[in-house]
């Protein structure tokens, strides 16, 4: 352990929790593995007992009931009706029988006998005899046979019960096993945590007393006789460290009266160091050229502690610049599709009227009242589009105070951003307005959180192909909330994912079509910013999502 280096260290720690984890795994399955095997048994006894009495009483029962209906028939057409069915159940009991145990088998062959018996005096016609065989020895033969089977079944129920007080027994062991498991692994591995950062932190403390009582040395060094030595016997970082500044101070310790602020400045930043406060370098400057090597030495250590800190931030910060930049490209092509679907029409009618002057010019004479009523239709249509433009531009721009808003007109601004694109995937949106509100908060982007969940209902139905897609759009208001409710008949979020949908960079998408970051904002938007509240959950339709705001 002291020849590691102090990444090592941490590493093995994280390889102890890893060893941890994967024991208590293999407990868990070693106890799921017995209980199963447990309740298997349990399962067997209970099906042993079902099949005596499908296979076994039932079937003696049914023989029984002919061959009483064959005694009691009135003429030789029932009898043989009734006879016919003898054999086939004596045949399937001869089969079954022939599994059991020799005084099962014995019964049986009893109880057969005196059947046969009973068929032969009935069918000749020796009906007194039949009545009174059945009714006499043929019937204490049947009981006696059905008793033993059912003492079989009792026997099977009772090992059943004692199988599910056992498996019951074992689930209440299991449980003090894994809860023993649990602790056991827990504190040795705090222990071994505990130890690991124990010595670390000692190493420093080492580091710091041996440079306190170097500058006590500095206030008295001719009354101060401790060795001025910090014994640290590890080779990680900061048993290199000690032996660095051992080195040196063995050299310069005659010269260090002018060198005092040195040393109680790196009294200070070992300190700092201690308590993980960075930014903190050695600057002033010694006379004792050893002392100023030291001092680069631990600057240059401290630096590339910092730089490896920060390099790790940076890629971090990169990667969620690179995410929410995705992000944004993927809102913009968004929003040019939806400027699309926008412009088609109105670019449709543009064309016609040009078409009809270029018609007229060809093959007849423009007159020019036509030109320009056709002029002035051009330019009522550009007018539109460049509106179209400015509600765009407006929308996509963030609101820098806040202010009272309807909420319906807020939510009529989102639909008319992404309705050009509804229709054209023929997707229904319905409004059911209760009552409408006003609300204080940045109306822009609660518009734009609106547009972000009508968009994922969209895509969903796209996607998924549903026949007849509908999104419904309600407000209701209450006493202290405005509820909105935005509900689809897409099918639903899975199970799995219900729960992350708000979490940032998770898309169900795929990673060429989503980025994660929608809902989230629409999250930060609702939460953060309104103060409001946002759920979803699956109806019998699809998703529902529910916003509150005051």
């Amino acid at each position: 352990m002291n020849n590691l280096k102090i990444r090592q260290k941490f590493i093995i720690l994280g390889l102890i929790a890893l060893i941890s984890l994967v024991l208590l795994a293999l407990l868990s399955l070693k106890i799921n593995r017995d209980s199963f095997t447990n309740s298997n048994n349990v399962v067997i006894n209970f099906k042993d007992t079902q099949e005596i009495q499908t296979f076994y009483i039932e079937e003696l029962f049914l023989l029984r009931e002919v061959t009483l209906s064959l005694v009691i028939s009135p003429n030789d057409d029932f009898k043989k009706k009734f006879d016919e069915k003898i054999s086939p159940i004596i045949k399937r009991l001869d089969e079954k029988f022939s599994n059991e145990t020799s005084d099962n088998k014995k019964a049986w062959e009893d109880y057969k006998k005196l059947v046969l018996k009973t068929r032969e005096y009935s069918l000749n016609g020796f009906d007194e005899g039949a009545f009174m065989n059945t009714s006499s020895v043929e019937r204490n033969s049947f009981y006696f046979l059905i008793n033993k089977l059912k003492t079989i079944q009792k026997k099977n129920l009772q090992e059943s019960e004692k199988k599910l007080k056992e498996l019951k027994n074992d689930i209440k062991i299991n449980n003090i096993y894994i809860l023993l498991g649990v602790l056991i692994i827990g504190f040795f591995g705090f222990i071994i945590n505990l130890t690991v950062v124990f010595k670390i932190v000692k190493q420093i403390e080492s580091v710091q007393k041996g440079l306190q009582k170097f500058f006590k040395h500095l206030t008295n060094p001719t009354a101060y006789k401790e060795q001025l030595h910090i014994d640290i016997h590890s080779k990680d970082e900061l048993g290199l460290m000690a032996e660095a500044i051992n080195t040196k101070v063995k050299l310069i310790k005659e010269n260090l009266q002018d060198d005092y602020r040195l040393i109680q400045e790196a009294t200070f930043t070992l300190d700092s160091l201690k308590e993980g406060k960075f930014g903190k370098r050695l600057e002033t400057q010694a006379k004792s050229n050893e002392l100023n090597v030291l001092k680069n030495v631990m600057n240059e250590m401290i630096g590339n502690l910092e730089n490896k800190i920060l390099e790790e931030i940076n890629h971090r910060t990169n990667q969620e610049k690179l995410m929410i930049q995705q992000s944004k490209l993927a809102a913009m092509g968004e929003m040019i599709g939806n400027i699309a679907h926008q412009w088609r029409q109105p670019l449709g009618e543009i064309n016609a009227v040009l078409m009809e002057i270029e018609t007229i010019t060809r093959y007849g004479k423009l007159e020019e009242e036509h030109l320009l009523k056709s002029i002035k239709i051009c330019n009522e249509i550009t007018e539109h589009m460049s509106t179209t433009i400015s509600d765009f531009q407006n929308f996509f721009k963030p609101s820098k105070q806040k202010d009272k808003f309807s909420v319906l007109e807020v939510c009529k601004k989102a639909v008319s951003i992404i309705n050009a694109s509804l229709n054209n995937n023929n997707i229904e949106l319905i409004f059911d307005i209760q009552e409408d509100n006003t609300i204080e908060g940045y109306s822009n982007e609660f518009s734009h959180a609106i547009l972000n969940i009508i968009s994922n209902a969209k895509d969903a139905l796209i996607s998924r192909k549903i026949k007849n897609p509908i999104i419904i759009l309600s407000i209701k208001t209450g006493k202290e909330f405005t509820i909105i409710k935005i509900e689809d008949n897409a099918g639903g979020i899975n199970l799995e994912d219900i729960n992350l949908v708000f979490e940032p960079y998770f898309t169900t998408k795929g990673e060429k079509r989503g980025t994660g970051i929608g809902l989230y904002m629409t999250k930060v938007i609702v939460e953060d910013n309104m103060h409001g509240f946002i759920d979803v959950k699956n109806t019998n339709k699809g998703a529902l999502f529910r916003i509150k705001v005051k």
